[in-house]
Formats: C-alpha cells, sequence, structure tokens
C-alpha cells in the first residue's frame, strides 16, 4: 500500500513561490494609496465612515484550524486545532511589527520505506510549536473604515515538533524555517476591543530520506518508491491556517 497525497495536494517549487510572492506583493502595491483613502475629506466628522484607533499596541489570543498538507510522500502533518497568542506593536501610520506564537495539535502517517510488507504504519499524533516575527501593514492606515482595520503581513520563523520521532526509512518531521504571508481584518468593537479574524500560509519545506526515492531492495519489488523522482530530496508546500481572536489594545 503507497502513501501519497498526490499532485493535488503538492504546492512546492516555483509555483509555490509565485503564489506566495503574490499574496504578499498585491496588497503592498495597493498600499501606495491607502493613507490618502484613510485620510478622505468630504464628510463631516461626524457622519465619516472612518475613525481612529487609539491604541498603538494589542494582544491576541487566537483558536483556528491548521489545514496542514500531507505533501507528495503522505508524510505531512493532517488538519488539526492550532490555539495561540500574539502581539502587536504600531511604528507609524498603519505600519507595525508583531511576534506570533501558535500551538498545533495534528497528526501524520508512518510511513515505512525500508521494504518491509507493510508501507502505512498508522497514524501518529503531533504536536507543533509555530513561532514567527513580522511586519504588518493596515490598509486603512491608523484608522477604521466602519469599524473594520483590514490587514496584510509577512513575517518569518520556525515550525518544529515537540518530540522527535523517525520513521524506518530515515523520515523525521524536523524543525523547519517557515515564511508566512497573512491576511485578515479586525473588527473595533469598543476602544481596546476588537474582533480578529486571519488566514495564514505556513510556508515551509520538507526534506525527505533517500530511501523515500529509491526503489526497494530485491525480493521486496512490488513496491514502488514513496516519492518519484521529480519530488527530490527537499520540496516547499504551502500549509494554510483560518484563526480567529480576540484582541485588547493598549498603549504602552
Amino acid at each position: 500500500m503507497k502513501a501519497t497525497a498526490g499532485a493535488g495536494a503538492r504546492a512546492h517549487g516555483g509555483t509555490g513561490l509565485r503564489l506566495l510572492l503574490a499574496a504578499v506583493a498585491v496588497p503592498l502595491c495597493l498600499c501606495a494609496s491607502v493613507p490618502a483613502l484613510a485620510q478622505q475629506v468630504g464628510n463631516a466628522p461626524e457622519r465619516s465612515p472612518f475613525r481612529d484607533i487609539l491604541t498603538s499596541e494589542g494582544l491576541t489570543f487566537f483558536v483556528g484550524r491548521y489545514a496542514g498538507n500531507p505533501n507528495d510522500a503522505g508524510t505531512g502533518v493532517r488538519p488539526g486545532l492550532l490555539l495561540g497568542a500574539r502581539l502587536d506593536v504600531r511604528i507609524t501610520n498603519g505600519v507595525g511589527v508583531y511576534a506570533n506564537f501558535a500551538d498545533v495539535r495534528t497528526s501524520r502517517l508512518q510511513i515505512n520505506a525500508s521494504g518491509d510488507t507493510a508501507r502505512v504504519m498508522g497514524n501518529l499524533s503531533v504536536r507543533l510549536i509555530a513561532a514567527d516575527l513580522g511586519l504588518v501593514l493596515n490598509l486603512t492606515g491608523d484608522k477604521t473604515w466602519r469599524g473594520l482595520a483590514p490587514f496584510v503581513g509577512v513575517s518569518a520563523g520556525i515550525v518544529a515538533p515537540t518530540a522527535r520521532v523517525v520513521d524506518p526509512g530515515g523520515y523525521e518531521l524536523g524543525t523547519n524555517f517557515s515564511v508566512v504571508p497573512a491576511l485578515g481584518t479586525r473588527f473595533l468593537v469598543s476602544r481596546r476591543l476588537s474582533l480578529r479574524v486571519e488566514v495564514r500560509d505556513y510556508y515551509y519545506r520538507y526534506s525527505f530520506p533517500i530511501a523515500y526515492s529509491a526503489l526497494p531492495y530485491a525480493g521486496h519489488s512490488n513496491f514502488s518508491p514513496v516519492n518519484s523522482l521529480s519530488v527530490g530530496d527537499r520540496a516547499w508546500y504551502n500549509n494554510f491556517a483560518l484563526m480567529a481572536g480576540v484582541t485588547y489594545g493598549f498603549n504602552f
């Protein structure tokens, strides 16, 4: 029995990188006109849809769904629960930095690539820690539009399992460098309290052992390689996450 996610689950190499760059570059290019929009005149202050954001820092607690990506070999992490916290600090008009920390409860398949009779060994529970630092841009500057404060961001960090498990054949879900584009919005319900929805893409690389691309040894020729030769020993994959949370704003 061969475990593979197929071409439909794969998003790596040049295509994945182009999608990543587009997800970040397009919103940032649009931001050239945002300050003027956020400072729109022509309405009386009490009738304007824009309102000042009066806090410069924010602490968010969130919960969400981590979609994961099974990767070509089938050993990537599956969908799971995501919990975490985030600290935002506004630097200037609509631009800020943030630190994000998430605890992901998920699972993955264990694959036996040593040539034994069973290719899939079973499902393994996995706990991931995802931490990153990034830059965020509020698309309405330092204001909200009808209570909404949409934003785009990009960060860099790590995604790592809390425990080390090495499968037969040498595969291990190790610590990975991640690039994380993000898109979302806040809805201010009061001066300090807001609701937050965000979509993120934890884009990182899986490394595969040589055994995943090699033909099994003599006597087990009925098994094909875990990965096709086109995948190689490394490939980048998209791992999307949808999060919702509550933000408390303050001025430090």
